[in-house]
């Protein structure tokens, strides 16, 4: 039979009880961090901040490969997508006419069209979330700033917002946010691209991406007779997002 003596049992019974210990703390602690995360999601700068942020990306994506547009009206279908028309002339050996030539204040009240009624739905579900939690809410109307800009789509959101729990009242009168993005140095080349076209008839973009290495850019023939366009797709190396642009230029009629 084995013996434990006195010494070897005292040891057992520490161990146990630091680990008993550490189990509680552990416990605690991540109680502590899961209330402390809370407390930031439901923080109106940082709720306001990832809901803006969200919906600007996926503006951004439906832009991209519509050329600009959430909802173009005059396109042609690429790879089931919409491709907007930035320079058209539905007349044959004619050059085309820009259809943008404020692009990038297009490209800024497209995203606010877009984003102000989901930032709403934000602000409404913030304020539900909080309220469960007894907080006292008054806010006002929202009136929202969109800017393409290089690098950067930034957002300014005004809306008065105050919460208060126990007394303690906190205001909140804007939130401003930035998200990294590349929509500005892409609609740039799109504008270069589409002004060639209105005057040449062509743009010579293997040239240009010698001079201009950030950008790929890719050409493509589509459509037939009256249909018959050019898509053109500018990449940029450095963030991998694509814009996509339709160009009706200098059409030549079937048979020639």
């Amino acid at each position: 039979m084995i013996k434990i003596n006195k010494r070897s049992q005292i040891t057992i019974f520490i161990i146990i009880a630091i680990l008993l210990v550490a189990a509680i703390l552990l416990f605690f602690f991540m109680l502590r961090q899961r209330n402390i995360e809370i407390q930031n999601q439901l923080n109106p700068v940082n709720y306001i901040d990832k809901c803006v942020k969200d919906n600007v990306e996926q503006a951004e994506n439906i832009m991209l490969t519509q050329a600009g547009y959430i909802n173009p009206e005059k396109y042609i279908l690429f790879n089931s997508n919409k491709v907007a028309y930035l320079c058209y002339n539905k007349n044959y050996y004619q050059a085309c006419v820009n259809q943008e030539p404020v692009y990038i204040e297009n490209l800024q009240q497209e995203i606010k069209n877009y984003i102000k009624p989901k930032i709403e739905e934000c602000f409404y579900s913030l304020q539900q979330e909080l309220q469960k939690r007894n907080y006292q809410i008054g806010q006002g109307a929202l009136s929202l700033n969109v800017e393409v800009v290089p690098n950067l789509i930034k957002v300014k959101v005004e809306k008065k917002f105050e919460t208060t729990l126990n007394e303690e009242t906190r205001k909140y009168d804007e939130f401003n946010i930035r998200k990294s993005s590349s929509l500005f140095e892409l609609a740039n080349v799109a504008r270069e691209i589409a002004n060639q076209e209105a005057e040449y008839c062509n743009f010579e973009y293997v040239g240009y991406m010698l001079f201009y290495p950030r950008f790929n850019i890719d050409k493509k023939s589509v459509g037939q007779a009256e249909t018959a366009s050019k898509i053109y797709i500018i990449g940029d190396r450095a963030t991998g997002k694509r814009l996509y642009i339709a160009i009706r230029s200098c059409a030549i009629p079937p048979g020639f």
